[in-house]
Order: C-alpha cells, then structure tokens, then sequence
C-alpha cells in the first residue's frame, strides 16, 4: 500500500488509508486512535461499529446516526463478516472498551482497525449530532456483497451510469449512514469547509474552491467594495488570521496536477537534482509538504502555475481573473502564503490530494428546513453514490459563512484591509452576487449538461429530492 506509484493516486481507498495514517495516534496502551472529525469527515468508506449494549445506545449519549452495532462480547464477529483490509472504527462512551475491541481485531489479523478517541463523549463534544432512534438495536453488521463496500458503491472499477438520477440521490441521502451532522457553530469554528469536488471521498460541506475559494471571495468583494488593491505583502498574515479564526483552510490539488508538477520540477535545473530520486507517493507526499529551504522558492514558482493547481474552481479563477472578478495576483499570493504556511508546519492548513478524474454525475444544492443557527445540526455529505460522484454544494450553509465572512473582514482584520464598518452592508451585498458569478463559471466548465438537484432537509431528518433542471453547456 505505502509503495504505490503516484500515477495510481485515483485509488480512492489508498487515499482513504493515506488520510487513515496521517490522522492516526496510539494511546498509553498503545491502542490505535482515530479523531472525530476524521471519523465524521470518512463517512460510508468507514465501518462504524459500537460496541456498547442496547440500553445505551439510546441511552443519555445516544448513538452515531447509521452506525452498526456489534456488542463487546461478541466482536469477533466483526473479523468474520468483513475481511482484513476493511477500516472498522470502534466505539464506545469513552473509549476504552472500544480499545479492548481494537486490540482484539487486531489479533485476529485486521490492519486497518481503530478506536473513536474519546468515544461518544468526545464526538457529542466536538458538536458532532446523535440519535437515540431505537431502530439502531435492529441494525446488525452485514457483510457487504463482493466487490462492494459500506455504502453499495464498487471498491473498483467505474460505474456504467453516466448521471445520477433522484431516486438514487434521494434514497443515498435518506440512508443515516451516508450523511454526518454537525452544529453549525462547531463546523464554523473548528472545520474546514471542502470544494464541491464529487471527487472528495469524504462527507462533506461544499462551497467552490473550498475555504481557500471563501477566503480569496472575501479578499476580492473587499477590493471590489473599496476601490483598492489588497496589498499583497499583507497576504500571509491575512491568512493566517482567517485560519485562526474558522479552524483552519482547504485547499485541494489532484494526481493529475501532481503530476504534472512532477514533470516540471524535473525539467527545472534548480530541482531536478533534489526530485529525481522521488518516485511513490510518500515520496512526492514528503517532499511537497516539507521542501528543504533552499529549494522553496522555486518550487512556489511551480506550484503557483496553473497547470499545477489541482482546485478546478481556483484553476479557473487563475486562468479567467476577469470573469471571476479577482485579481490573479491575489490568488498566486495566498498560494505562497499557503505553502509557505504549510511547510512552516501549521497543523490547521489543510493539503489535500483527490485522485482520479471527474465523473460527476449530478450537482445537489442541499438545503433544509430548519432555519440556520449555531446550534442547528448539517449534514455533510458524502459525494460518491455507487461509483459515480456528483458536485455538493451547501447554499443555505454558505451563506451563512460568507455572512461570518464579511463580519470577519470588518471586525477582525479591518485595520489590516483598510475596511470601515460603514462599508460592511456593501461587502454582505458583494460577496454573494461574485460568488454565484463565480459558480456560475465553475459549474459551467466543470459540469455543463450535468442535471441540477435539490435535496431538502426537514426538521425530521428525512430529505426530498426535487429536479432543479440542468447546467447551461
């Protein structure tokens, strides 16, 4: 697994233990622990199973909505039922029986097997929703039929259906399993929000080019309000307050821009020499993530090219800075801030490689009915449905950031912007009408004929998907 050639990075489940083992800690007994938001963000391509008895699953710290259950005693079973190589994530009210399971499993010869750290307590801690639905006593572990995983999609191979239709979306969607909730106030200031990439093989909330994309909107409604440039110089500190502010930044590359980079840096005499003997994953993984710094400033060169960005929105953004209304200039600077962010070792920068190419097969605006608050509970959603992905975006949910956003810009880096509290009307009224000229364009070029859903969210928990009409292209 850890030898894999870059060029087979689309493998969705070596990136799923790529991510496994970067999140993955051991306790004092030596237990392997895996954090909640690793957990909720995983989605259906992890098994959760809790080993408590019935009585507590419905009990004061209820229950992961759409969780298996396996009682402690018999464990074993799980071993029986799934084969070796599945990622099983145990759990308990706090972590500790879970870990007796682990060690168990792990005996029985499973690899990919871990313990929710903290268990319920740490998970209802993180603001991360509960059921106390008696129907999960009936929700025993099934073995998935061959070839298949967790959620019904192929672990290989593509699926023959080209566009997704409602029922398939409204029946994903309706599964508890597939879908994550979070309070809103819990995801605002400790969660990053991702793209809207069907590639993300997470649950997800998405917005176009992620949290990087939300920052660089804010940044370029704040030129387009003043009538001023952003310096550039300010950039990095710039970032770094929105980073401490909203838990953290999202940017994502792809295989393809991978390696495509990789081509580059072995053509640039500055590099070549350093890069040549890189040839897997972590390879490339370690490299990129820690340069030495001799060699950074070239390689900022490289990484802020176009053809090397890997986001399809901030690709775009780059290539057409007119029709997405922000400078170029801006957007290679937060790059540079990024990277060298990254490389300075801050843990809230989030670098995240997809694999594989766009097969998106619908766009889902999710909404719900519950009115936004700190308090109320979204769904993240994973964007894979039997093989074939689709575009997520969060419109409700966005708009709600971008309000944050804009409240941001004023209040705690204003000075820094030159921004008055009398022109934050003018950048709520901005941020949205660029935003949805920037989707436009995204969705335009990177979905164009797909067919458009909207899935609503009731009170209740169940979702209705109504046809929404098709992309423009």
């Amino acid at each position: 697994m850890r030898r894999m050639p870059l060029s087979d990075l689309s493998n969705p489940d070596i990136l799923l233990r790529e991510n496994w083992l970067a999140q993955l800690r051991h306790g004092a007994d030596g237990t392997p622990l895996l954090p909640p938001a690793f957990v909720a963000e995983a989605g259906p391509r992890v098994w959760i199973i809790d080993v408590r008895e019935d009585d507590e699953l419905t009990g004061a710290l209820g229950h992961i909505p759409g969780v298996s259950r396996m009682p402690l005693p018999r464990v074993g079973e799980v071993a029986k039922a799934l084969t070796a190589y599945t990622p099983v994530v145990l759990v308990c009210s706090d972590g500790e029986r879970s870990s007796t399971g682990v060690r168990y499993l792990s005996a029985l010869g499973m690899t990919t097997v871990a313990a929710l750290d903290g268990g319920m307590v740490h998970w209802r801690a993180k603001g991360y929703a509960v059921s106390r639905d008696s129907l999960v006593i009936d929700r025993v572990l099934k073995k998935p039929a061959p070839g298949h995983g967790s959620d019904g999609r192929l672990l290989s191979g593509k699926s023959k259906e080209k566009h997704l239709s409602r029922e398939a979306i409204e029946a994903h969607l309706g599964d508890p399993s597939k879908v994550r909730r979070v309070k809103l106030g819990a995801f605002l200031l400790a969660t990053q929000t991702s793209c809207v990439d069907g590639r993300e093989d997470r649950a997800i909330i998405g917005t176009p080019g992620g949290d990087a994309g939300e920052l660089l909107l804010g940044l370029a409604a704040v030129e387009t309000v003043t009538k001023r440039e952003v310096s550039l110089d300010k950039v990095p500190e710039l970032a770094r307050a929105f980073a401490d502010t909203f838990g953290g930044i999202y940017l994502h590359t792809d295989n393809h821009a991978l390696n495509r980079l990789a081509r580059s840096l072995r053509s640039d005499d500055r590099l070549a020499a350093a890069v040549e003997p890189l040839r897997t994953i972590d390879d490339w993984e370690r490299f990129l993530r820690k340069p030495p710094e001799s060699l950074r400033a070239a390689l900022l060169e490289h990484l802020c090219q176009p053809d090397h960005v890997g986001c399809g929105h901030l690709k775009l953004s780059l290539l057409n800075p007119e029709d997405y209304q922000v400078r170029g200039a801006l957007i290679t600077s937060f790059f540079e801030a990024f990277y060298t962010g990254l490389w300075q070792g801050a843990p809230d920068l989030a670098w995240v490689v997809l694999g594989g190419d766009h097969a998106e097969g619908a766009v889902v605006q999710v909404t719900q009915e519950e009115s936004l608050q700190p308090f109320t509970e979204v769904p993240m959603i994973a964007p894979s449905i039997g093989g074939v992905q689709m575009f997520v975006n969060h419109p409700e949910v966005v708009a709600y950031l971008r309000e944050q956003t804009a409240h941001f810009l004023v209040h705690r880096i204003g000075a820094l912007l030159g921004v008055t509290e009398t022109e934050q009307g003018a950048l709520l009224e901005q941020i949205p009408q660029i935003g949805a000229a920037q989707a436009g364009a995204t969705l335009k070029e990177l979905a164009a004929g797909l067919p458009v859903f909207d899935a609503h969210f009731g009170r209740d928990g169940r979702v209705k998907v109504t046809e929404a009409g098709h992309i423009e292209g």
